[in-house]
Formats: structure tokens, C-alpha cells, sequence
């Protein structure tokens, strides 16, 4: 089940709240005192109250499978109604939660965890205990640590059924005691993978039976408690543990306040993890972190505006990559809302959340422990937009940096001058063509491939004539790049504006006038980029990429070419067959060559 719509009117701080058009995942924002806390006791109370609203508001829900749309009778259902009991009337168990409410609230700072010393009759099997509906709703530190002795309770019953495995394979031959023993899956290995995914390149120590504790191995494998993370990496692991422990599916996921002590990055991995955590589940952030909104345009965010500016109006505004401008629509941006906060840093890059100019930076931004906002901005077009405005932005968002880092491309000197002045110097360029051209560098490559169980081994010669091989495979198509951007750019926007009084102009005037205007932009476009010229340009470019791979693979070739293409033919190359991202893999290690492969992009972020 869902969320489809919630009214709430006259609801304690709240006047007149209509939330709609609710996706999977909800973020509702605003400043202290407006009410999304409200909202979110809103939201308990109907699932407390036998899916009663409080006065004077109202909830639609909607299914999210086949049976719960048999037994509601119909895709929709406004509560009260009397179906709503029935869902909650039936037990549930522990480790799987099935349409229910899930909180998750503020209080997650948890210090030390120690485990219970357990007898062989208290360890019982978790897999079947169940619990009370009241359960999803109690504070996440009482969960945690019920979680925590649950892990360790798995733990101990895996290595029991194991023993009873073997023992039962005595009389039978090796293969089949492997096999049947591999068919046994540790519970606690999905929470060590959860683990290193929020928090790499720690990783988790696996849990034995005289653990007496949570532990994880550092940076540089040292074994140390869960009360030495920092207060950020502790509450996301908790909420995160406590969500993954439930095993939700088409449940209600109320998450209050979860940038509370995250870095950045962390809330970023931390958004990405929970997307990804059960089946059909419906999250609510309630927040006014600019790291969670900045992360969640694509899904829609729920702007609670305070009600003594909406009066007796919908103190909602919704806004999503459809209709960004209405953000303009907030009055006094930077006091109301409280999305932005003095001595933030936000760098605008391109790409999407998933694409690699994001994760690249915000991966070093961390390593650089510089507390930058990542905002990816999807086109190189739209970083080119905002920086043109960088200046306005920043003199109207008081103590806020903001900063603009673009691929390249195929823009010549000139032309990367012309941004840069207009931008204040506020938009930096790469040296390279695109952002994967950084991982272009031999030695990093080579290190690689020597330290990875999945690499094929390569020397450092053959990873260089590999490199060349490809460079000239797409000399024709790089030439081509350069030259017809050289063109667009010096081209511009073909305007035929005629000079006339409009008052007094007729309408086959205007025609007649724009079409000779036409005529004579294009006759002038027909002289500039004449033949010759296109001839010149395509020889320049293409002795000048020619000239960079001469001698082998040089920096200047790293600089000019298509790197995307490159480095996937590369990575293909040297892992066959695997799901392995090479630039992962040379950002995340410590050999001196990938560091000195990054030593560009770090240079970058350690000047903001």
C-alpha cells in the first residue's frame, strides 16, 4: 500500500496541507516550526487509530499488488474504511514486514552496542518470532538494539543448521556435504554488504557467536567498534540496519530528520541505499537539507510554505525537473524555505545522480574532506546557463559558494576563455575531453590490472599500445567533433530579427523583412565557413590529434580524445567478461599512480 493523497486542515501548526501526485519517494521540505513534523504525527496517528484521519483531514490510499487490490475490492481506498483492520489485525513477524507503517525517528544516536551471552535455548529462530504492530512504530534506538542481538542470534543459528548439515552428511560423499552446506545463506552478509556500500572503504567484521559487539576494519584495516564512527556513519548505519532488518515490502517508510550529522556524500549514498532496500515500498524524508533536496528533483519534493504566507491556501508546493522555475514561486527563498544554509558549498556537474561526473566528485570531495553539496545539473549546456548567472546567484543566496565544473569537450582555448570570463570565473573546465579521460593514464591501469583478482594482467607497454590502438580507431570521428563544434560555437544562434516599427508594420512586411534577414545570415554563414575553411580546420584538428599519439600515448593525447568511449573499450579489455568499473577501482585505491591519475580532479576540489 501507498500514500495517494493526504489532507490535513487545522491539524496543530498546520492550516491547510494537501499533499498529491506522491511518488515512491517523498521528500517534504521546509523550514523549523512549519509543520512537516506535523505531518509525519499526522500520518502515525491514522495508522494508531484503527486508520482513523484526525479531524478534519483525510488519506487516500492505493494498492501495490495483486492481493491487496483483491481484498480491498478496488485500487483506492479513503480512509477510515472498514478494510483498513484487516490488514492489521493478522500478526506479523519481525525480520518480514508486510504493509505496515515504518518510523523512523530522530533519536538515533546510539553509542556503545553490546550483544547478549546467550544460552542454546534463547537463541530460537528469528525467522518466525513475531511482533506486535506497535513494533515499526517504537523509537529506532529501543529497535536497534533488538537488532543488533537478532544479527547475532542468525548468526548463531546459521552455524547451527550448518552443524546439523554436516553431521547429517556423514555418510555421504564430500561433494554432496559441500553442496548441500553452500545452499545455506548467511543472513548477516546482506547488513556487512549494506555496510560497506554507505560507508567504503570501511567494511564490517562478519558477527561469530563470542562476538560481544559491532566491529568494522578502518582505512587502514584496524578493527574498531561501532562507537568509534563518527556520529554521522553511526545513525546511518542504524537507520539503514533498522529498515534492512525489517525486510519491508508495500509498507509506509516515515524517516524524520535524515541529515542529521551526514557529510554530504554519506546523505547521498544513504538516499541511494534506501531506494533499493525491500519491494514497493513508499519513503517520506522530512528535511530541509539541501543535499537531500538537491537529490531529489527527479522524484518531486513537497515544499511546506508557512502558513502566513499561503493564508487560507495549500501551504504545499510541489516542484520536480518539470517545473524547476516555480521555485521562484517561494517567497523570501532563503529565510522560508531553509533549503539553503550559511557556509554551504554547492558544485554544479553534469550528468545525472547515477552518472559518473557525480560520484567521481563526490568521492574525492569526501576523501578531500571538503564539505561540498554535489548537484548534478544533467547537460554541459545547463552548467554553461547557470554559470552565466553565477554572479547574480551568488550576490541574492547570502553565504552560499557556488561552483561549476564542466567536461571540455571539444571547446577550444578560446572559446573555454570566453566561459570562464563570463562566469566570473566561478566555471572551471577539465583539461579533458570528458571526465572518464582522467582514468586514461597508463600507470594507474597497469596498477590495476596487476592487483586485481579479476584483471587480466597487462604490462604497462601493452596498456600503452592498446590506448594508441584506440585512439586512432576514432581519429576520423574526434576530428569531426572538433570542427563542427568550432563552427556551432562561432555560428551562434541564427536570429532574423528585421529591424521595424511594429506599430506601423503590415504582416507581409514582416514576412518579406525576415526573409531577407534570413537570406543575408545565411549568405554570410555560406562566406565565413566557406569550403576552404572547413578544409583548414579539418586538417588542423586532425594533425594535431595525429601529432599527440605520434610518439604513443602522451598527455595531450589523454587530453583530446573521446574518453568515454575509450576508457569502456579499455575497461572491457582488461576486465572480459566482468562487472568491474575501472575508474572505481583507481579512485578507491591507495597505490601512488591512481593517486597521481586524480591528482587533476583533486587539485580542483581542495581550491574550494
Amino acid at each position: 500500500m501507498r500514500i495517494k493523497e493526504l489532507v490535513l486542515k487545522d491539524y496543530q501548526v498546520i492550516k491547510n496541507v494537501k499533499i498529491e501526485n506522491l511518488s515512491d519517494f517523498n521528500v517534504i521540505a521546509g523550514p523549523n516550526g512549519v509543520g512537516k513534523t506535523k505531518i509525519k504525527d499526522a500520518i502515525c496517528y491514522i495508522f494508531q487509530n484503527n486508520g482513523n484521519p484526525p479531524p478534519n483531514c483525510s488519506v487516500i490510499l492505493e494498492s501495490t499488488n495483486d492481493k491487496e487490490k483483491l481484498n480491498w475490492g478496488t485500487d483506492n481506498i479513503k480512509l477510515p474504511h472498514n478494510v483498513f483492520w484487516s490488514i492489521f489485525s493478522k500478526p506479523r513477524k519481525k525480520i518480514k514486514t508486510t504493509a505496515r507503517l515504518i518510523q523512523i525517528d530522530s533519536g538515533r544516536q546510539i553509542d556503545a552496542i553490546q550483544f547478549q551471552q546467550l544460552n542454546f535455548s534463547q537463541i530460537g529462530n528469528p525467522d518466525e518470532e513475531e511482533v506486535g504492530n506497535e513494533y515499526s512504530m517504537n523509537t529506532v534506538k529501543n529497535r536497534f538494539i533488538d537488532i543488533c542481538n537478532t544479527l547475532q542470534r542468525e548468526k548463531i543459528k546459521l552455524l547451527t543448521d550448518l552443524g546439523k548439515s554436516a553431521y547429517s552428511q556423514l555418510n555421504a560423499n564430500l561433494t554432496s556435504t559441500i553442496a548441500s552446506v553452500q545452499r545455506i545463506i548467511d543472513p548477516t552478509k546482506a547488513f556487512e554488504d549494506l555496510f560497506y556500500s554507505l560507508l567504503y572503504p570501511k567494511k564490517m567484521i562478519p558477527i561469530e557467536p563470542d562476538s560481544s559487539t559491532l566491529q568494522y576494519l578502518d582505512e587502514d584495516n584496524v578493527s574498531r567498534p561501532f562507537s568509534s564512527l563518527s556520529s554521522g556513519e553511526r545513525e546511518v548505519i542504524v537507520l539503514a540496519f533498522d529498515i534492512l532488518m525489517q525486510h519491508p515490502s508495500d509498507c509506509i517508510i516515515l524517516i524524520d530528520e535524515p541529515e542529521i550529522h551526514l557529510h554530504p556524500e554519506l546523505t547521498y549514498r544513504l538516499i541511494k541505499v534506501l531506494k533499493h532496500i525491500g519491494e514497493r515500498n513508499q519513503f517520506f524524508l522530512f528535511t530541509h537539507s539541501t543535499d537531500i533536496i538537491s537529490n531529489s528533483f527527479e522524484t518531486g519534493i513537497h515544499f511546506i510554505r508557512p502558513k502566513s504566507v499561503t493564508g487560507n491556501n495549500n501551504q504545499t508546493l510541489r516542484i520536480d525537473m518539470n517545473n524547476l522555475a516555480d521555485l521562484m514561486n517561494l517567497p523570501n527563498l532563503r529565510e522560508a524555505i531553509g533549503m539553503l544554509s550559511l557556509g554551504k558549498k554547492l558544485l554544479f556537474v553534469e550528468g545525472s545522480n547515477n552518472s559518473i561526473d557525480r560520484n567521481v566528485f563526490a568521492t574525492i570531495a569526501k576523501s578531500s574532506k571538503n564539505d561540498l553539496a554535489i548537484v548534478p545539473s544533467e547537460s554541459c549546456d545547463n552548467i554553461n546557463n547557470l554559470s552565466s548567472i553565477a554572479d547574480t546567484l551568488h550576490k541574492g543566496i547570502f553565504g552560499i559558494d557556488l561552483y561549476m565544473v564542466r567536461d571540455r569537450d571539444s571547446l577550444t582555448d578560446e572559446e573555454v576563455k570566453i566561459y570562464t570570463e563570463k562566469s566570473k570565473n566561478k566555471l572551471i573546465f577539465l583539461p579533458y575531453y570528458h571526465i572518464e579521460n582522467t582514468f586514461l593514464f597508463p600507470e594507474a591501469i597497469f596498477s590495476i590490472s596487476q592487483n586485481n583478482t579479476y584483471a587480466q594482467k597487462k604490462s604497462l607497454d601493452e596498456i600503452k599500445n592498446k590506448l594508441v590502438e584506440l585512439a586512432r580507431n576514432q581519429l576520423n570521428e574526434s576530428t569531426i567533433r572538433y570542427v563542427a563544434n568550432e563552427i556551432r560555437f562561432k555560428a551562434g544562434n541564427l536570429d532574423i530579427t528585421p529591424i521595424l516599427n511594429h506599430n506601423t508594420t503590415t504582416k507581409d512586411e514582416i514576412i518579406k523583412e525576415m526573409s531577407k534577414t534570413k537570406q543575408e545570415k545565411l549568405q554570410n554563414y555560406s562566406t565565413v565557413f566557406s569550403d576552404e575553411f572547413i578544409k583548414q580546420r579539418v586538417e588542423f584538428w586532425n594533425t594535431k590529434l595525429q601529432d599527440s599519439i605520434k610518439n604513443g600515448w602522451t598527455e595531450d593525447a589523454r587530453n583530446l580524445f573521446y574518453g568515454k568511449s575509450i576508457l569502456n573499450q579499455i575497461q572491457q579489455w582488461i576486465f572480459p567478461g566482468k562487472h568491474v568499473v575501472l575508474w572505481e577501482q583507481i579512485i578507491n585505491s591507495n597505490d601512488v599512480n591512481c593517486v597521481n591519475a586524480v591528482t587533476t580532479l583533486k587539485a580542483i576540489i581542495d581550491s574550494f
